[in-house]
């Protein structure tokens, strides 16, 4: 009986100890992972669409890329935030909801703008992160997006990377010799003392990179423009894209720039998501951005410039982006016929293709060289057999050169 009641002791002991080192060693994995990077997300909607009128398939996978986002944040400890753009004039933004603790640990605020964002009756786009800081404090401010207010037009950034402030400081004022933009928009990083002085610290980089890319807009008088070169300083300053990882937007469209796989973008009828880290489901199609691409995103258009950044030292770029131009299919919906235009800068190879909403190809209208100048197709709802296609939402996309760029239409029967 003793000999019994010492067996039975010693193999509860080992379970005890059993369980204790299962835990500890996951423990040890837990703290031996590397630290997370901070994670974006974003959404635009279709044309004709705002997240209130989304179809219940649409709905729930934006809601599903949003509990992906939530269970993220769990090994993001320095916050999250949640913003929202309203359809008018690109000034409106639902209630920005920045928090310092996890989403987990914040859950029935969390959910309760996830539900103001998606409810709102004139809501576009939606912009989230999840912090983890390797600049400046972990106070509540510093979630990102960053706001600038120019005029009407409220312009938003979010961040993932790190990039030496003294390299952007030198940048916003052209190497010291002009400090005017920083002085009139100095950086709202909370944080003591002036910004220039003891306040420094707490300086956010991806703030930063917000003034310089404002202070290029602000000298081109483009939004596109302007972003394309305050990016293409950061580069040729020595900065690596991977780093870089970006999602802009003035309020009507987003502007993404990815360095080394770090975000991935998926096109839907009736909206186009961008995330760091997507969730994984049947009804998703993640597309991974390449390094070095920036993608254009409003409710008709899908723009991608590759090969965009110019280095200081070539004079003569290939191709100059701003005269590769596609135009919105018209009319658009239409039955059974429509026109689609673009021009291109010079003669070069140009691929126009007819694509479904599952990515393959119905129709290759053209894939040839072409001369330089403007182009108009028509397409009337047929395949590559010759027979007619249903009714639904198709994409054109047309391919010139390190370009491409994707529209939407509808054909209606």
């Amino acid at each position: 009986m003793r000999i019994s009641i010492l067996k039975t002791y010693a193999i509860l002991r080992a379970k005890v100890l059993f369980r204790f080192l299962v835990k500890y060693a996951l423990l040890i994995t837990f703290l031996t992972q590397p630290i997370e990077a901070c994670k974006l997300w974003a959404v635009c909607t279709s044309s004709g669409t705002t997240f209130s009128n989304l179809s219940e398939e649409s709905s729930s996978m934006i809601q599903n890329e949003l509990n992906s986002f939530y269970y993220q944040s769990a090994m993001m400890l320095d916050g999250w935030s949640i913003l929202g753009y309203q359809d008018s004039a690109h000034q409106e933004t639902t209630s920005i909801c920045r928090s310092p603790n996890t989403a987990p640990n914040d859950s029935s605020l969390y959910w309760e703008t996830v539900e103001n964002l998606m409810s709102n009756e004139r809501g576009i786009i939606g912009m989230g992160h999840l912090r983890v800081a390797t600049s400046g404090s972990n106070s509540i401010p510093n979630p990102h997006p960053w706001i600038f207010q120019n005029e009407d037009t409220v312009f938003s950034l979010m961040h993932n990377g790190t990039v030496n402030k003294d390299l952007l400081l030198n940048l916003i004022t052209d190497s010291g010799t002009d400090s005017s933009w920083i002085e009139t928009h100095p950086p709202q990083t909370f944080g003591g003392g002036q910004w220039s002085e003891s306040g420094w610290e707490s300086v956010v980089d991806s703030e930063l990179i917000l003034l310089h890319v404002m202070k290029k807009i602000n000298l081109l008088g483009d939004y596109i423009e302007g972003f394309k070169a305050g990016i293409s300083d950061l580069v040729n300053a020595g900065v690596n894209a991977g780093q870089l990882n970006l999602i802009f937007s003035d309020g009507y469209s987003l502007l993404v720039f990815g360095g080394a796989s770090g975000l991935f973008v998926n096109e839907h009828s009736e909206f186009t998501a961008v995330m760091t880290q997507p969730n994984d489901d049947q009804y998703h199609d993640w597309q991974s951005i390449a390094n070095e691409e920036l993608i254009y995103i409003d409710p008709d258009t899908l723009l991608r410039f590759r090969n965009f950044i110019i280095n200081d030292l070539d004079d003569n770029p290939e191709i100059p982006p701003t005269k590769f131009q596609i135009s919105k299919a018209y009319p658009n919906p239409f039955n059974p016929v429509t026109t689609i235009s673009y021009q291109i800068p010079k003669d070069g190879f140009v691929n126009v293709s007819i694509y479904d909403m599952k990515g393959r190809v119905v129709k290759t209208l053209v894939n040839k060289i072409q001369s330089k100048g403007n182009h108009l197709l028509e397409w009337n709802a047929s395949n590559g057999q010759g027979y007619s296609v249903t009714s639904g939402v198709y994409l054109y996309m047309v391919k010139f050169g390190g370009f491409i760029a994707t529209r939407k239409m509808i054909l209606l029967k």
